[in-house]
């Protein structure tokens, strides 16, 4: 038997989806609001001429990490989660195969820093950035573990830490002005102490594996997992594109303004991903009873992320400039408007967010690929044709138009697997609440501070709940669903 695993009874489902989305919004309040402080240090420092670079630089060490994962994590949480008293076995198979495809991520990272005419501080940095993948790699098997046991809370205690000391290590760099290698060196202290943290967890509460050579189990994992890991390298190919483009386009500058606007769409991207990874773990087990099932929770998943989505997608869409410039200072003020543009953006973000779930949780992971790599294609060809034109804002015109594609995709698929979605109802209410809310944001844009933006966006949200719930939103059915789903029992649906 797995090492540490409690006997105790059961806990209600309900309950750890609750519990869990609270650790993961805690969580990501502290550790994400701490990470993109680093960002705004980080940015603030460099300046947009030398932030550009750097960020180039995170962008391909991230592709490469993604591109060595295959997916296997995704699908590792699949694994255990229908198969726990398999912990010991699977653990013992999967981590000496993530060892090999680790060093083979640093390799890759090696070549291509001496293959990219690059300062010398920007390879050290390429280096440094390749090591950290080496602890990455093996932090996310451990941390796939505690999201198969619907335990994220220990998940999210790792992380605050860990940006803890990432965020002491930033200002100790920074301080004595260690430029690239040393910012660098920051993120890759972060991560093995995230390792350390993890592998010590794992081995205390949940296996003493031991390492094993399956080659047939290999075969399997690499089978299942290429799909979805394909699609999740599309994706994360697709997060940095723009930024790999206006760098054989345009200036570093530009880099470097367009990478501050979209850290910040980054930064509200770790919502529905927080929101998101606690679903999927049961939508794994509904999909062994029934499809329909799932569709059920998915589909009151996607209204209440519609929900959430909405206003911050306004928020950003009139107040993007006031917010750079807040955020990043006058030098990134040209970040404004670009980042405005992509402000629609956010309501895509949370609902494509939930497609690598259902998809891997109904085994059709090539579905997410295909839509993924449809958003990829378009977005390239958008940059191409756009940023030689309109420079950054030509970029993020692409961008906010492949997430557009990459829903329109996913929602095409679904509908071929049973999966009917009413768009007005989905979208009508919410969108007329946020309209109304709206009203708080013009006030601001006419009276541009810092004092008046923040009160500003708390009228702007009080007003949105008002509304929403005047303009009842949210129905009790909806809660009667995925209650009935959670407690694994039908729920009842009044018809009228």
């Amino acid at each position: 038997m797995s090492a540490g695993i409690s006997s105790r009874p059961p806990e209600k489902t309900g309950h750890r989806v609750v519990r869990n989305v609270l650790f993961g919004v805690f969580s990501q309040v502290l550790g994400g609001g701490l990470f993109f402080l680093v960002a705004i240090l980080v940015a603030r420092h460099l300046g947009p001429e030398n932030y550009g670079p750097f960020s180039f630089i995170f962008a391909i060490v991230a592709v490469i990490h993604m591109v060595a994962d295959f997916g296997l994590t995704q699908i590792l949480v699949r694994e255990i989660s229908r198969n726990k008293a398999r912990l010991d076995e699977i653990l013992g198979a999967v981590v000496p195969l993530v060892t090999v495809f680790a060093a083979i991520g640093f390799a890759v990272i090696a070549v291509t820093a001496e293959l990219l005419s690059m300062s010398v501080a920007a390879t050290q940095a390429m280096y440094i950035l390749g090591v950290s993948v080496l602890m990455t790699f093996h932090a996310a098997v451990y941390g796939a573990v505690s999201r198969a046991f619907e335990q994220m809370g220990i998940n999210a205690a790792v992380l605050v830490l860990q940006r803890i000391f990432l965020f002491a290590l930033t200002l100790l760099a920074l301080a004595y002005d260690a430029g690239l290698p040393g910012i660098a060196l920051c993120f890759l202290g972060e991560r093995v102490l995230q390792w350390l943290l993890s592998r010590l967890i794992v081995r205390m509460k949940y296996s003493r594996y031991t390492w094993r050579i399956d080659v047939p189990y290999w075969r399997y994992l690499v089978t299942e997992g290429l799909p979805v890991g394909a699609g999740m390298v599309l994706r994360r190919i697709s997060w940095y594109l723009d930024i790999f483009i206006l760098t054989a386009l345009a200036s570093a500058s530009a880099v470097g303004l367009f990478s501050a606007a979209f850290r910040v769409i980054q930064l509200i991207n770790v919502i529905p991903f927080t929101l998101s990874i606690p679903v999927f773990p049961v939508l794994s087990r509904l999909a062994v009873e029934s499809k329909e099932r799932v569709f059920a929770i998915y589909t009151r998943v996607l209204k209440i992320f519609v929900l959430i989505s909405l206003p911050i997608a306004m928020w950003v869409l009139v107040l993007g400039s006031q917010l750079t410039v807040f955020i990043f200072g006058e030098d990134y003020r040209d970040a404004g408007t670009t980042l405005m543009v992509m402000g629609p953006m956010v309501v895509f973000l949370f609902l494509n967010g939930l497609y690598v779930h259902i998809f891997s949780a109904l085994d059709k992971q090539s579905h997410y690929m295909k839509a993924v790599a449809m958003a990829v294609l378009v977005n390239v060809l958008l940059d191409i044709a756009l940023i030689p034109i309109l420079g950054i804002l030509g970029a993020a015109l692409a961008t906010l138009i492949s997430e557009l594609v990459l829903y329109v995709s996913g929602a095409v698929l679904l509908s071929r697997l049973g999966l009917r979605l009413d768009y007005p109802q989905l979208f009508f209410r919410p969108l007329c609440a946020v309209l109304i809310a709206g009203v708080a944001l013009v006030w601001v844009l006419e009276r541009p501070s810092l004092i008046n933006f923040i009160l500003g966006s708390a009228g702007f949200s009080v007003i949105y709940v008002v509304s929403g719930y005047l303009l009842r939103v949210v129905h009790a059915d909806d809660v009667n669903i995925i209650a009935g789903v959670l407690r694994r029992k039908p729920a009842q649906v009044n018809k009228s």
